[in-house]
């Protein structure tokens, strides 16, 4: 019996998560669940799962406290935005085992994060599908072999949108993922792929590659979640059905895989083609911007990560256009003095500077 934590249990990864853990009962048992203000649903969840801790807004143990409490095995790290930071280092320096849903902990500090796992010596099981993709691919695989990681985009709704059209793109619209199913902020940065921009820094951290070895391609069936290339040029990759609960379900089985029937099942005679294109960076400038802060490091992912927190919610407000979320990403960076080697409280002050800067934004 596995004992989970699950911060983030209301969104769209909580929720999902809650799913596998409701087809395992027998090998998984929630003993904690932290939300922040939708209480009427994590009321729902506590009665369903009866957990020991419960962590709602303000009320309850710290998320601290509950990713490091003795009664925890492992520690679901799904909440958005800097939230999840201390909570998993928290979880990591308690030697607990991690699935890292929040990639923002490893955008904003990265480095201070992979420090204290190889320190305590505790595997971070990523549960974002195209990093679980890679996971999956690396098994059993040299470090000094891999040539090149590809990681998949869907391309989101405005692939093939022109300038003038995403000039006039409204939330509604970039919020109807053509895939995908998730929380209002990942779509946003799925439709801009700031997404992909993040989960380059994501990809770096987690498995020690070169910014120069990942690269991204658009891939709008969303059926090949990423791919390594080796030295060797084989090329292994990891297939599925575009479904949150099969990464989700590996972190949590691993080494094992478990059957699981009420998970979708990719049919090989269905697939007809698999197509890949190139990334249009003019249409996508937030996925260069990205990749350039990260390759930049010191402070600049930090400020990455919050000025874009503020500019979708500026954007889903309607106080902002569509392509003005990468206007303002850039003026904040360009605004920025860098830390280097930042310690988390200068990491931290970077996150809060960034925030009000972007705020008080304008074309």
């Amino acid at each position: 019996m596995k004992r989970i934590a699950l911060l983030g249990s209301t969104g769209s990864i909580g929720r999902q998560t809650l799913e596998v853990a409701r087809a395992f009962p027998e090998r998984l048992r929630v003993e904690a669940l932290a939300a922040g203000s939708n209480t009427a649903l994590l009321e729902k969840q506590a009665e369903e799962f009866q957990p020991g801790l419960v962590h709602v807004g303000e009320k309850g143990p710290s998320l601290e406290e509950i990713a490091t409490h003795p009664d925890v095995d492992l520690v679901m790290v799904a909440t958005s935005g800097k939230a999840g930071l201390i909570p998993l280092l928290s979880a990591i320096r308690n030697r607990k085992l991690v699935a890292l849903a929040n990639k923002e902990s490893l955008v904003i500090a990265g480095k201070l994060v992979m420090e204290e796992a190889r320190a305590h010596n505790v595997e971070i099981r990523p549960v974002d599908s195209e990093h679980s993709a890679i996971w999956q691919c690396l098994q059993g695989e040299k470090e000094n072999e891999v040539e090149e990681i590809g990681l998949t985009a869907s391309g989101g709704p405005f692939k093939d949108t022109s300038q003038e059209e995403l000039a006039k793109v409204t939330p509604v619209e970039a919020l109807n993922h053509p895939t995908w199913k998730m929380g209002r902020k990942v779509t946003v940065d799925s439709a801009n792929l700031m997404n992909k921009g993040m989960e380059v820094i994501e990809a770096h951290w987690l498995f020690g590659a070169p910014f120069d070895k990942i690269k991204v391609v658009i891939h709008p069936g969303s059926i090949v979640h990423s791919m390594v290339k080796f030295s060797d040029g084989s090329i292994k990759a990891q297939l599925g059905e575009p479904d949150m609960r099969l990464p989700i379900q590996y972190s949590l089985s691993y080494p094992e895989r478990w059957e699981n029937a009420g998970l979708p099942q990719l049919d090989f005679a269905s697939l007809s083609s698999l197509v890949f294109d190139p990334v249009d960076l003019d249409r996508f400038p937030c996925l260069r911007i990205a990749v350039e802060a990260g390759r930049a490091g010191s402070t600049y992912p930090a400020v990455l990560s919050a000025a874009d927190e503020v500019a979708v919610d500026l954007f889903l407000s309607g106080k902002i256009g569509f392509i003005d979320i990468a206007r303002l990403l850039h003026d904040v960076i360009e605004q920025h003095h860098q830390i280097s080697e930042p310690t988390l409280e200068e990491i931290l002050e970077a996150d809060a500077w960034a925030r009000e800067i972007a705020q008080g934004w304008s074309k």
